[in-house]
């Protein structure tokens, strides 16, 4: 259960969603058994663990035993998705995010439930009317057609926390005289998955560089039926309070078939969003001097997708580094040593 330890462990070090869950524990009356089970247990969960307990006090009272959460693992199981997971290699990426996306759900549920006792409905003209595309004014004031993808129809704290936007510019050169049309399509995200793989990549900047590098479509074909050259490029139109990045370290081989990128990738204690990474749109100007801190990285160690371990490390309140390896945890000496690794 090492892919479940080190997400939980990670979650719990990260403020927004701990502050969250705290929140709506002091401004919610829950009835156990409810139709968010899984919130209830994420509640219960960080409620076990003391956010005022000083170094001093913790040095006083020495180590815990490892707390085993219970009530976690049974709301998950109530979930279809997650009712064979335990006795099972699973990959940490894909557990965060069915828990993630679980919690989101279950919020939505309510806001839902919350929304049909108050608000009057829509008419269908109404939906379809705000679900259509609109026109927005793009770079060299050229006009680009936009178009949400899988809109966001409600909106949770779990969204507020982790929930980005990525801008889908498809471009055909030479359909008219000044480049255009091109379109657009919003695509949310929780996360970045950053390919790993090329030679050209050393570093997180590298990796963002090559996910917002221009893509050529060859072979696309025109609503009239001619060919063109199209170029597709993807840029950060919305950026989330917490960034969580996913390094793609298994990539599919045709002689090889599924195998591990091993390479040493370099990231810092503190990441600044390039102007190259942000769409150019007047949305996007509050993010041009945002810096990111590093609190938790997340390692697989082992050669196959379907095995290995998990391990983490994750910055505490106070910036003390601590790495966790199932139920053994040993102090960093400072963020130079995660860096490294």
């Amino acid at each position: 259960m090492c892919f479940m330890n080190v997400v939980l462990q990670a979650l719990l070090y990260c403020e927004p969603f701990c502050s969250m869950l705290r929140h709506i524990k002091k401004s919610v009356v829950f009835s156990f058994n409810s139709n968010t089970p899984l919130l209830e247990a994420l509640i219960r969960f960080v409620h076990e663990f003391r956010a005022d307990r000083t170094p001093l006090e913790q040095l006083e009272t020495g180590l815990e035993s490892p707390f085993v959460p219970e009530d976690v693992y049974e709301a998950l199981q109530k979930k279809n998705v997650f009712q064979t997971l335990r006795g099972q290699q699973e990959d940490a990426q894909e557990f965060m995010s069915y828990l993630v996306d679980g919690i989101h759900e279950e919020m939505v549920s309510v806001l839902q439930a919350h929304r049909a006792r108050t608000v009057p409905a829509t008419s269908t003209e109404d939906s379809a009317e705000n679900g259509a595309g609109w026109l927005e004014v793009g770079p060299n004031n050229r006009a680009v057609n936009m178009r949400d993808v899988h809109s966001e129809a409600v909106r949770t704290p779990i969204t507020q926390i982790f929930g980005g936007a990525l801008q889908s510019t498809l471009t055909v050169p030479g359909a008219t005289s000044d480049g255009t049309p091109r379109r657009s399509n919003r695509e949310p995200f929780q996360w970045l998955a950053l390919d790993v793989s090329s030679d050209s990549v050393s570093t997180i900047g590298d990796a963002l560089d090559e996910l917002v590098a221009p893509e050529t479509i060859e072979g696309y074909m025109t609503v009239q039926g001619q060919p063109a050259t199209a170029t597709k490029q993807m840029v950060l139109e919305r950026v989330p309070p917490v960034l969580v990045l996913h390094l793609k370290r298994f990539v599919f081989c045709a002689d090889e078939g599924v195998k591990k990128v091993h390479k040493f990738i370099e990231y810092p204690a503190e990441l600044a969003l390039a102007p190259a990474w942000l769409a150019r749109s007047s949305g996007t100007a509050r993010y041009r001097n945002a810096r990111f801190r590093l609190t938790g990285v997340i390692y697989h160690h082992g050669s196959h997708a379907s095995g290995g371990h998990y391990t983490c490390d994750i910055q505490r309140p106070g910036g003390e580094w601590l790495q966790f390896d199932d139920v053994d945890i040993e102090s960093l000496e400072s963020v130079d040593a995660v860096l490294k690794e």
